[in-house]
C-alpha cells in the first residue's frame, strides 16, 4: 500500500519516489529473490557510442566512474504506479537512454524498504541504479534513529535482508545513506550518523556484498558547510561525494543563477576541503523558470557540457525532474528546455561506457 500523504510530502521534498508493481499494481515481497530476466527491448532511444580521447579509454569502474567524461542521468517521479514508464517517456523526448536512475527506499520491512524490486531490475539492465535508502518508515511517518542502526538493532530484519537482496541482484549499484543528512533534526547527532553509515557498509562487507559503491551527500548549500566535516564518514568508507545544487530562482525569491555559478560554489568547498581525490555526482539538480525570461530556462542547460569540462571532478550529473514540496518546478518544460537538454544529452563528453565491475 502506499504510505501516507504526509510522508509521501515529505520523502517529495527531499527528491523521493515510491512506487509499485507496473504489470500487476502490487508490491512484491519476496525475501531476497533474484532479478528476473527481461529481454532486450526494440525501438527504444540508445545512448550514443561513446568516442573517447586516447588518455580516456581506461575502462570505467564504479568507485572512480568514467576515467573522463560524466554519466548522464536523472530522477523522475512515478506515474500510475510505474516508475519505468515516464522514465522511458522522458528518454524518447530527449533521444537517448540515461547512464544513471535514482530511486528511493526506506528503512521499514515493507515493500518499501525492498531494493531491487518490482522495476528496478528492468531498469537496471542497461542502466546505473542510484538507490538512496532514507531511516525512516514512510508506513508510519517515523525514523529509525541513527543511534539504533549503529547499535545493530536493525540488522537482521532491514540492513542484512536488503545487503542479501542486492548482493543478488549482481549488478554494480551506487548506494546512498540519508543524503542531506545536515537537514535532518531529529535522527541524532553527527558522530551518529557516521556510526551508523559505518555499520551498514561493514554489514555489507561482512555478508561480502562487492556490487555497491557508497555515496556519500549533503545538500550542497553553503550556507551549511560548517557542518558537513563532522558528518563525514571517511575515506575507507565513501566512494562517491554527492551535493544537489539549485537554481530556485523566482520560486524562493532568489538571485538567478547559471549553471556554473549553481555548481561551482560546492565543488570548490570540496576540492579545497580534503574531498578532492574522490570522483563527485549531482544526485539532483535543475533550474525554475524566469517569468520575464522564457528562453532563460533552456539556455541555462546549454552551459552544462561546456561546465562539465571544467569541473572534472564531477562523474555523474542527474536532472530532478520533478516539483518539490514547495512547488518549485525543476521539470523539463518550457521553451526550448527540451530540446535543448537533448543536445546536451548528446554531446560527447556525457556519453561514457558504464561500468561492468566494481573496482
Amino acid at each position: 500500500m502506499w504510505p501516507p500523504i504526509a510522508a509521501v510530502a515529505a520523502l517529495l521534498a527531499g527528491g523521493g519516489a515510491l512506487y509499485a508493481n507496473a504489470d500487476t499494481g502490487q508490491w512484491l515481497a519476496a525475501d531476497e529473490r533474484e532479478a528476473p530476466s527481461v529481454p532486450a527491448q526494440q525501438g527504444k532511444p540508445e545512448r550514443p557510442a561513446a568516442v573517447p580521447a586516447k588518455d580516456c579509454a581506461a575502462a570505467p569502474v564504479l568507485v572512480t566512474g568514467p576515467a573522463c567524461g560524466t554519466w548522464f542521468g536523472v530522477y523522475v517521479p512515478p506515474s500510475d504506479g510505474s516508475l519505468l514508464e515516464p522514465l522511458e517517456a522522458l528518454e524518447d523526448g530527449v533521444g537517448r537512454k540515461f547512464d544513471v536512475v535514482f530511486t528511493y527506499h526506506d528503512m521499514s520491512r515493507t515493500e518499501n524498504g525492498d531494493m531491487l524490486r518490482d522495476e528496478e531490475p528492468r531498469i537496471g539492465r542497461d542502466r546505473l541504479l542510484l538507490l538512496g535508502w532514507e531511516s525512516e518508515q514512510w508506513d508510519s511517518g517515523s525514523n529509525v534513529p541513527w543511534r539504533d542502526i549503529a547499535d545493530g538493532e536493525i540488522d537482521s530484519t532491514v540492513i542484512d535482508r536488503q545487503a542479501k537482496r542486492i548482493k543478488a541482484y549482481g549488478k554494480p549499484v551506487l548506494l546512498g545513506f540519508d543524503g542531506e543528512m545536515e537537514l535532518r533534526r531529529d535522527s541524532g547527532t553527527p558522530a551518529e550518523y557516521v556510526a551508523a553509515y559505518r555499520h551498514i557498509v561493514d554489514r555489507f562487507k561482512k555478508l561480502r556484498v562487492t556490487n555497491v559503491a557508497w555515496v556519500w551527500g549533503v545538500t550542497g548549500w553553503l550556507d551549511y558547510q560548517h557542518k558537513w566535516k563532522a558528518f563525514y564518514p571517511g575515506d575507507k568508507y565513501v566512494d562517491w561525494i554527492s551535493y544537489d545544487p539549485y537554481n530556485f530562482a523566482q520560486c524562493r525569491d532568489a538571485a538567478w543563477q547559471d549553471f556554473e555559478e549553481t555548481v561551482k560554489p560546492a565543488y570548490d568547498w570540496f576540492v579545497k576541503n580534503g574531498f578532492g581525490d574522490k570522483p563527485f555526482i549531482i544526485s539532483e539538480y535543475g533550474t525554475e523558470s524566469d517569468p520575464e525570461r522564457p528562453q532563460a530556462r533552456g539556455r541555462w542547460y546549454a552551459d552544462v557540457p561546456k561546465v562539465l569540462k571544467k569541473l572534472p571532478r564531477i562523474k555523474a550529473v542527474l536532472q530532478w525532474n520533478a516539483v518539490d514540496s514547495q512547488g518549485c518546478d525543476f521539470r523539463l518544460q518550457g521553451p526550448g528546455v527540451l530540446g535543448t537538454f537533448g543536445k546536451v544529452g548528446k554531446d560527447p563528453y556525457l556519453n561514457q561506457e558504464l561500468p561492468k565491475k566494481v573496482s
